[in-house]
């Protein structure tokens, strides 16, 4: 996997950064260290004004989406409910974000929770958090009998788990 590492300090004062990247700054108590509520982004950014065509806005609009999507199907917490601000230091330029290894760190994050869950004397764990989609698609790859029966035609430039989808 190509790209730079996501790496970066985690001592930053994380109200500070929201304010700076978001425009909105966490009231006390709203942010837990660096987490915050998916439901605090989905509360202060509910959808784009198109009517506007403020660029800053707009940046500060797919910042949002895109933490909402970071807590909520990349890096899932245990309640599925927070996203740790340390990712938005990543999305300050757009046009440098796509140089990071994102998908390494999605792979890393789900190596880690099975090994969290594997090595737990915790035996309330029941589950893991991450995606649990890329478990079951190298699943159904390695283990065709786990697999779906359906298989649509081939799709040229769509990812290998897209024709699992059912």
């Amino acid at each position: 996997m190509d790209g730079s590492p996501l790496i970066g300090p985690t001592n930053l004062n994380w109200a500070d950064l929201c304010e700076e990247l978001l425009g909105v700054r966490p009231q006390q108590g709203e942010l837990q260290g660096s987490m915050i509520k998916l439901s605090w982004l989905a509360h202060h950014f509910p959808q784009l004004n198109n009517h506007d065509g403020n660029l800053q806005q707009v940046e500060r609009f797919t910042r949002a989406w895109i933490l909402r999507f970071i807590g909520g199907v990349l890096f899932v917490d245990k309640g599925s409910n927070k996203v740790s601000l340390r990712y938005m230091q990543f999305l300050r330029d757009f046009r440098e974000c796509s140089t990071y290894a994102w998908g390494l760190a999605v792979l890393a994050y789900l190596y880690r929770e099975m090994c969290n869950m594997c090595s737990a004397t915790d035996y309330k764990i029941k589950s893991i958090k991450s995606m649990r989609i890329l478990i079951q698609m190298w699943a159904w790859e390695r283990c065709t009998t786990l697999a779906p029966k359906r298989t649509p035609p081939p799709v040229e430039n769509k990812p290998l788990g897209h024709r699992l989808v059912i």
